[in-house]
């Protein structure tokens, strides 16, 4: 009894300790600033650690994504390492490569109907777990939502960007939008009803940087909320993941930008995923 009641109490702590947690402010550095409400404490942690994307992986499935291409940043090279060490013993790659050749009850899909064949692994699951909260903050177009992980599957493609993915569920898009950011801490965020002229410094800035791309995706930049000078975007035609076919989007990704007056714009945080398979092209 005593070792249950000191679960919880360490449980409740945890849980205030984040409810009074708020990102309030990002910087150059590419560093998140956190304010704790009650003691007004400043604490700073990775953007990369900070923030995920969030797609429809399928008509059934929406979930909040990590980009295992992304190597170089902490989430990737967090993910990466838990991939590969559970990979080599429960026989993931032979599985992509042949279902049929492995018996194995670890490993199972999870969705089939999208473009990525979302597999469940038992002890990938366990391990992710480990490392992940147990709820985040699920951002739409319009409002949030905090939601708590049950799942947690991945998807591997000779062509496509490598993912894991944690499915959400019970989101409310008739009241929160489309769900397309995701945060380990809440937001102090604006929802405002127009951002049109920060929409077109952000589009130009754009139309000059693909300029240097070799393959590019025509699908605009789309501004929904800002955290002071930083403004969040999404670059999507929400149609690749439940119709792969009459898809616009190659390139679905989430940006953060940096918008001053009078000063450059700056990408401070950028994430997507690679459905054209420029690997092989």
């Amino acid at each position: 009894m005593k070792n249950i009641i000191g679960f919880l109490l360490a449980f409740l702590l945890i849980a205030c300790q984040q409810k009074n947690e708020q990102i309030v402010k990002v910087n150059n550095q590419n560093q998140v600033q956190i304010q704790n409400k009650k003691s007004n404490e400043l604490d700073e942690i990775p953007a990369d650690k900070a923030f995920f994307s969030v797609y429809d992986l399928s008509k059934k499935t929406t979930a909040i994504v990590v980009n295992l291409n992304d190597k170089n940043t902490y989430n990737g090279a967090m993910f990466n390492k838990v991939f590969n060490e559970v990979s080599t013993k429960d026989s993931i790659y032979k599985f992509i490569e042949d279902p049929t050749a492995v018996r194995n009850q670890n490993l199972e899909y999870y969705d089939t109907l999208g473009v990525y064949k979302l597999t469940k692994n038992k002890s990938l699951e366990n391990q992710i777990k480990k490392i992940i909260q147990p709820s985040y903050y699920v951002y739409g177009t319009k409002g949030f939502s905090k939601i708590n992980i049950k799942n947690v599957v991945y998807a591997i493609d000779e062509c496509f960007t490598n993912i894991i993915a944690f499915p959400i569920e019970n989101f409310d898009t008739t009241k929160n939008g489309k769900p397309v950011f995701c945060s380990s801490k809440l937001l102090a965020i604006e929802y405002r009803k127009n951002y049109s002229d920060i929409e077109k410094k952000v589009q130009e800035y754009d139309e000059k940087e693909n300029k240097k791309l070799d393959y590019k995706d025509d699908i605009k930049t789309k501004i929904f909320a800002n955290i002071g000078d930083a403004y969040f975007s999404y670059n999507d035609d929400f149609v690749w993941g439940k119709d792969f076919e009459k898809r616009k989007s190659k390139f679905p990704k989430r940006t953060i930008y940096i918008v001053k007056k009078d000063k450059p714009i700056n990408k401070f945080w950028v994430n997507g995923l690679d459905l054209l398979g420029i690997n092989c092209i």
